[in-house]
């Protein structure tokens, strides 16, 4: 089981905020963007498109078409906003001139974008539909009559829905996301304790599942076919609770020996993925530290390098980790600069390792 390769992966994020028929669904911008720093910290995927509000089917249209063609790994769309149904009872996405009484020509049929997902030649192909809006207090998207989940089953595919066919998505007056897509981001933020180290679409859902029996939302769909929802999608960030009372954790081990010349590569990893995600620094204040959130966001890119084989292409290398800079800070918390310094100071040493066995492998 891999991550998807970024580099062969493409990500497009739609987003419907502001309509000019339709109540206006704030929350969708705010869903879209953050949806795109979750993907990037923690699937890997840089080659993510957003369109907030496009003005027509034809920027929708050749955004779609150009993820669909430059996709070899994985395929991912994602819809946020209106979901409506014309008389033949056909799924339409919203845009912001979409109204009822003119839906077959003004929205997006979802025909078009089942077809050109589907076309695709990507490896694995994932659409997911969130159709809530932030209104006045618990507002569904839509009548129920235009509510209709169907037609989005596609050959090899995995497809994610907000809500059952019979049931409303909700929003929230003050909340910046969606229910929906902050299940989703809470996910991929903290992860599931009954996955392993890699979350695949199967986990996510059933966590999303589990997240909305929890807080009492509609329970969320899955359409798939074959064995798609098996991919991983990103790193599990899940880390037991601390038992009341335990010792604190170790925040620094030992240095390695200096690695050798690459013709003497030690055998096994000299630290984890689950190290680096286990990690605990100490925290200072009105001293020196480095800012948390910044050496948090390298640490979860060198998690999902570290999943990756050795022998393999790799997402980071010594030298980005050598050069990592990060913010210092003397007025509000900060890590302990000599625990995060010595903690790089191994996973440096793994890297070099790593690009030693990358060296070995070309020379056959």
């Amino acid at each position: 089981m891999r991550l998807p390769d970024g580099a062969r992966s493409r990500a497009l994020l739609i987003g419907t905020a502001a309509n000019r028929h339709l109540d206006p669904v704030p929350a969708a911008g705010n869903n879209v963007a953050s949806l795109r720093r979750a993907l990037a910290l923690h699937a890997g995927l840089d080659g993510c498109e957003t369109l907030t509000d496009p003005e027509d089917l034809s920027v929708v249209g050749a955004a779609v078409e150009r993820a669909a063609a430059e996709a070899e790994d994985l395929l991912l769309v994602y819809f946020s906003g209106h979901g409506l149904v014309d008389d033949a009872g056909m799924l339409h996405l919203a845009l912001p001139q979409t109204s009822r009484e003119l839906l077959p020509w003004s929205g997006i049929p979802f025909a078009l974008l089942h077809k050109a997902v589907q076309t695709s030649r990507a490896e694995a192909k994932v659409i997911i539909l969130d159709s809530c809006f932030s209104g006045i207090a618990t507002q569904v998207l839509a009548d129920r009559e235009s509510l209709i989940l169907g037609q989005i089953r596609v050959s090899g595919h995995v497809t994610l829905t907000s809500s059952p066919a019979n049931s409303v998505s909700y929003a929230f007056e003050d909340e910046t996301h969606t229910a929906f897509t902050q299940a989703l981001l809470d996910v991929f933020e903290h992860g599931s304790a009954a996955a392993g180290g890699l979350l695949t679409l199967d986990d996510i859902f059933l966590e999303l599942d589990r997240l909305a029996v929890e807080r009492d939302l509609p329970r969320p769909q899955k359409c798939v076919t074959h064995t798609a929802d098996k991919l991983a999608l990103a790193a599990n960030r899940h880390r037991p609770a601390e038992p009341v009372g335990a010792p604190p954790p170790e925040t620094v081990a030992p240095q390695p020996d200096p690695i050798e010349p690459e013709s003497h590569v030690p055998a096994g990893e000299l630290i984890s993925a689950e190290e680096v995600r286990d990690v605990r620094f100490r925290v200072v204040h009105l001293v020196e530290g480095y800012d948390e959130d910044e050496v948090d966001a390298f640490l979860d890119r060198v998690v999902l390098a570290l999943l990756e084989p050795a022998a393999g292409p790799q997402r980071l290398g010594a030298d980005d980790v050598r050069t990592a800079e990060f913010t210092t800070t003397r007025m509000r918390d900060g890590y302990e600069m000599e625990d995060v310094d010595a903690f790089l100071d191994r996973v440096e040493a793994e890297f070099e390792r790593r690009q030693a066995i990358a060296v070995r492998g070309d020379r056959g």
